[in-house]
């Protein structure tokens, strides 16, 4: 069996000696995403000061895997970061036949939210506006995906750097959401506050 890692092919060692290339990534156009990602260390260092306990779902995690280097325990600048339970079991499967989940690896996921009929994630999904237009929008049902999650698990927030997410869920006056969806910079201001 072949293992790939970081853009190594067959037959090549998953260790290689010689010069680290560095890849710098742009800034966000943002300012707004610029001065929330920018908050996030500090965020973190009080998360640790205060004893939080931090909450992703395997797939969130699974996707810094995939994107080589940018996950080496490190993730959320080095917080210990906890697995939530799914709603609906949704597991990644190496190696699984097309003909049981036809497409790239990548989508598997994709076409899981696609297929998820269940009556709370669409409820999440209408308010985190993926289902605007034709054709259901990823980005926002996967949106819909992890707030369900932080749901199920019973997490007092659900920090995003996403602000129309954010207005969105908390100002839906129809929608019942127990978890606070929260800013990353207005989280960090509650918790200085306290």
């Amino acid at each position: 069996m072949d293992i790939h890692f970081g853009g190594a092919k067959s037959g090549e060692p998953l260790v290689r000696t010689g010069p680290v290339t560095t890849i710098t990534k742009k800034p966000a156009n943002s300012k707004n995403l610029r001065d929330e990602i920018e908050c996030l260390p500090e965020l973190s260092i009080k998360l640790k000061e205060i004893g939080a306990t931090l909450i992703t779902d395997f797939e969130n995690i699974y996707s810094e895997v995939r994107k080589a280097g940018r996950f080496r325990k490190e993730y959320f600048f080095g917080s210990d970061v906890s697995y939530a339970e799914p709603p609906p079991e949704f597991n990644t499967i190496f190696g699984m036949p097309s003909w049981l989940n036809p497409g790239h690896t990548d989508k598997h996921f994709h076409n899981f939210l696609h297929n998820l009929k269940n009556s709370r994630f669409l409820e999440l999904a209408k308010y985190a506006g993926a289902l605007q237009g034709k054709e259901p929008n990823y980005n926002q049902l996967a949106d819909a995906y992890f707030l369900w999650c932080a749901e199920v698990n019973r997490a007092d927030y659900f920090l995003t750097l996403d602000s129309r997410l954010e207005r969105s869920i908390n100002q839906a006056k129809s929608l019942v959401f127990e978890p606070r969806v929260i800013s990353a910079s207005k989280l960090l201001s509650e918790i200085k506050n306290a």
